[in-house]
């Protein structure tokens, strides 16, 4: 069966608890990682050594985040890209990667997972749902999916959430980006992310598209139907909580 999976963001404990659940009821499934492996949480570098271990034993494809892109496309004299990473996680980084600075983790990176990096995807789709990192804007919504730029997939938020419509009038849209306490379903949309990296109680969560069921770190399973719609995004996006002090 398939299994879209949440925004990581280094949560190792919780992403590797989440498998280990999946694993003990399907001993093939096929996961989809909706992106942002980066920044913010337990171990960065850990998370990234499971996935590359994990996609050696069972089909995987991982997308873009926006934290991927922003890491991928810094170069040391842009200080909107530093700012951006400094703000938002990044130290978490380059202390799980020992590097001394952001121009140097970003070359560990590479030095160490080019080969994840280089098989990112901007989308994965099948005959019923698309997943993308953060939704598609409104103003894209009849643009097939090859032709809306990468970034533009990146940081959607509330005009998305807000946007009542299948993706070109057929595909339920599955994302992440935004942390939910649970995960948020109405007749259009899915958001995966129920921010593991920004409570301690928050667990990872993954969506099954076979069963429509969602599967979490720790280790509870529940169907769509029994989640109400429709229901109003709490979004706990203060410190990351093992950030604090």
């Amino acid at each position: 069966m398939k299994y879209v999976v949440g925004d990581i963001h280094g949560e190792i404990t919780k992403l590797t608890r989440l498998c280990d659940y999946i694993i003990s009821d399907d001993q093939k499934p096929e996961f989809i990682f909706i992106g942002d492996y980066l920044d913010k949480g337990e171990n960065v570098y850990e998370t990234l050594v499971f996935l590359n271990d994990l996609q050696n034993r069972f089909d995987c494809t991982f997308l873009y985040g926006n934290h991927e892109f922003y890491w991928l496309n810094y170069v040391e004299e842009d200080t909107t890209i530093e700012k951006y990473l400094l703000k938002y996680g990044g130290l978490a980084t380059i202390t799980s990667m020992d590097a001394k600075s952001l121009i140097d983790c970003k070359e560990r990176l590479l030095d160490q997972f080019s080969s994840f990096f280089g098989s990112l995807q901007s989308h994965w789709m099948n005959a019923n749902y698309i997943a993308v990192h953060s939704g598609i804007s409104p103003k894209d919504f009849q643009l097939p999916i090859t032709a809306i730029p990468l970034k533009n997939l990146l940081f959607n938020r509330y005009d998305f959430f807000k946007h009542q419509d299948l993706y070109l009038g057929k595909y339920q849209i599955i994302f992440g980006h935004t942390g939910f306490f649970t995960p948020f379903i109405d007749n259009y949309k899915i958001g995966i992310d129920t921010a593991a990296c920004f409570l301690e109680e928050q667990p990872l969560t993954a969506f099954c598209l076979d069963n429509l069921a969602f599967y979490n770190s720790e280790n509870k399973c529940f169907f769509s139907k029994d989640l109400p719609k429709n229901q109003c995004p709490n979004i706990p996006r203060n410190q990351p909580w093992r950030n604090k002090c």
